[in-house]
C-alpha cells in the first residue's frame, strides 16, 4: 500500500520550490511595469500544472479561451494590422474575411484552424491596440478567439555584446600564450587540426596559470566514446544562419531551416542593413562546426545536423515566435534560443498564445513522443539587477534555462539568477578571463 503521507513529505520541498519560483514572477510583476493581480492566478496555474502534469487537457482549455492574457503586451513596440483568428473550418475563415473586409493570408502550418488576417484599412503600425476590431472579430459565431499581433522588443544574449562595457581593459595575449608554453602539463590537445582549436579553452585544459582549477567541459573523453552529435538535429532560432560557410555547410540540414522574416526557405542573414546579424551563425558554429577540416574551430557536437530559422531580423510577434518554436517540429531534436525580452531589470514578459502552444506541442509530441528539448539562455542583465524569473521563456517549465560560468568557474558579472536555471556552461567572464 502506498504511504501517501511519505509521498506528500517527499514532494513538499519540490512543491515549495515551485511555489517560490512562481511567486518570484509575481513579485517581478508587482514591482515592475506590469502590476496585474492576475499574476497570482498564473503562479497557481503553473504550480498545479507542474504538480499534476495534466498538460494537454489544460492546454486545450487555455487554447480555447477567448481572452487570453499575454504577459508583456504593455511593452509592445507597436501593434500591427494583422490578427490571428481561430475558426473551426476554412470556409468560415474565408466568409469572415470577405464580410469583415480582411485579407485572409492563410492557415498557419502547425496550427490547424488558425488563420492570419490583415486589415488594410488599419495602420500597419500603431501605438495602441485596436480592441474594438478584435472584439468585432470575436463576435462572429464561428470565431473561437482573435488576437491582434504586436511587435516585441527582443535582445540577443551574447557576451560579445558586452565588450563595450570592458573595452578599457585589454588582456596581454602575448603573456597568455607564454603561459600556455611555460606550463608543460597544460596547453592544447592536438586531437584536431582546426586553426582555432587551440583557443577553445572550454573544451580542453588550456589554463593560463596553475592557480586556476582545471575547468573544461570534459568533452574529449565523450568524443572518444563516439558521442559527437551524429544523428541529432539542432535548430538555432535567431537572426539567420550562414549555411554556405565552409565550417557549417557539411552539417547543414535544409529541411529544418527557413526564414520567417521574409517567408522563404533560406535563413541566410541579411548583413547589409544589420552588420551584427552574425549571432545565429556564431551560435550554430559553437554547436556544429565541422572538425578536422582546417577551417575555424570545432563544434561541441561536430557531427550534429544543424539548421537555422531566421526570425529576429524583423518584427517579432507571437505568430513569429510560435511558428519558430514549432518549425519542422516532426524532425527536430533540440531548439536553441539565445535571446529574449529586454534584460534591463524592468521588463516582465512571457510567451503568447501561439508560442505557449508550440512549447507544449514540442515537449509532448516532438521526437516521436519523447519531447523536444528547448534550450534557453538565462539572460545577461545581472549588472542591471535583472532576474530571469521575470522572463517567461527561460523560466518556463517547458524549457531548459542555461546560465554562464567564467573560466575560473565563477558566476559572471552579467549573469542572472533564478530557480529555473538547470545548468551553466562556460562563457566570457571578467576581463582577465579567457573569452569565447
Amino acid at each position: 500500500m502506498i504511504n501517501f503521507k511519505s509521498v506528500t513529505l517527499w514532494l513538499l520541498p519540490f512543491a515549495l520550490n515551485l511555489v517560490l519560483q512562481q511567486l518570484v514572477l509575481v513579485e517581478c510583476k508587482s514591482t515592475r511595469k506590469d502590476s496585474s493581480v492576475s499574476g497570482l492566478n498564473q503562479a497557481l496555474d503553473g504550480l498545479l500544472l507542474k504538480l499534476y502534469g495534466d498538460i494537454e487537457p489544460r492546454d486545450e482549455i487555455l487554447w480555447n479561451t477567448k481572452h487570453a492574457e499575454h504577459v508583456g503586451d504593455d511593452n509592445a513596440i507597436h501593434y500591427s494590422n494583422e490578427w490571428l483568428v481561430y475558426v473551426q473550418e476554412k470556409e468560415a475563415a474565408d466568409r469572415l474575411a470577405a464580410q469583415s473586409g480582411y485579407e485572409n493570408l492563410g492557415e498557419l502550418k502547425e496550427f490547424p484552424g488558425v488563420y492570419l488576417m490583415r486589415n488594410s484599412n488599419h495602420p500597419r503600425k500603431h501605438k495602441r491596440s485596436a480592441r474594438e476590431l478584435t472584439q468585432q472579430l470575436q463576435n462572429y459565431p464561428q470565431v473561437v478567439w482573435a488576437d491582434q499581433q504586436f511587435s516585441k522588443f527582443r535582445v540577443k544574449r551574447d557576451p560579445l555584446d558586452l565588450i563595450h562595457l570592458v573595452q578599457n581593459f585589454k588582456v596581454d595575449n602575448f603573456f597568455r600564450q607564454n603561459n600556455l608554453n611555460i606550463f608543460g602539463n597544460l596547453g592544447t590537445n592536438n586531437r584536431f587540426q582546426d586553426p582555432l582549436w587551440e583557443k577553445q579553452w572550454y573544451m580542453q585544459d588550456t589554463r593560463t596559470r596553475k592557480s586556476l582549477p582545471r575547468l573544461d567541459l570534459n568533452v574529449l573523453p565523450v568524443f572518444s566514446m563516439g558521442y559527437t552529435g551524429k544523428g541529432v538535429k539542432v535548430v538555432v532560432l535567431d537572426d539567420g544562419l550562414e549555411h554556405s560557410h565552409m565550417d557549417i555547410s557539411p552539417n547543414y540540414v535544409a529541411s529544418i531551416s527557413g526564414d520567417l522574416n521574409d517567408n522563404d526557405n533560406d535563413p541566410t542573414p541579411h548583413y547589409g542593413s544589420h552588420p551584427d546579424n552574425s549571432h545565429g551563425t556564431r551560435c550554430a558554429g559553437e554547436i556544429a562546426m565541422v572538425a578536422n577540416n582546417s577551417v575555424c574551430g570545432v563544434g561541441i557536437a561536430y557531427n550534429a545536423g544543424i539548421g537555422g530559422v531566421r526570425m529576429l531580423d524583423g518584427p517579432v510577434s507571437d505568430r513569429v515566435e510560435g511558428e519558430a518554436l514549432s518549425f519542422a517540429v516532426d524532425q527536430v531534436d533540440v531548439y536553441s534560443a539565445s535571446w529574449g525580452p529586454n534584460d534591463d531589470g524592468q521588463t516582465v514578459e512571457g510567451p503568447g498564445r501561439l508560442a505557449q502552444r508550440s512549447l507544449i506541442k514540442g515537449i509532448t509530441q516532438g521526437r516521436k513522443g519523447k519531447g523536444i528539448i528547448y534550450v534557453w539562455a538565462s539572460g545577461n542583465g545581472g549588472s542591471k539587477g535583472d532576474c530571469c524569473s521575470c522572463d517567461g521563456y527561460t523560466s518556463s517549465i517547458f524549457t531548459l534555462s542555461i546560465g554562464s560560468a567564467s573560466e575560473s568557474g565563477a558566476f559572471p558579472w552579467y549573469g542572472e539568477k533564478c530557480p529555473s536555471t538547470m545548468a551553466v556552461t562556460y562563457s566570457s567572464g571578467a576581463y582577465t578571463d579567457q573569452k569565447l
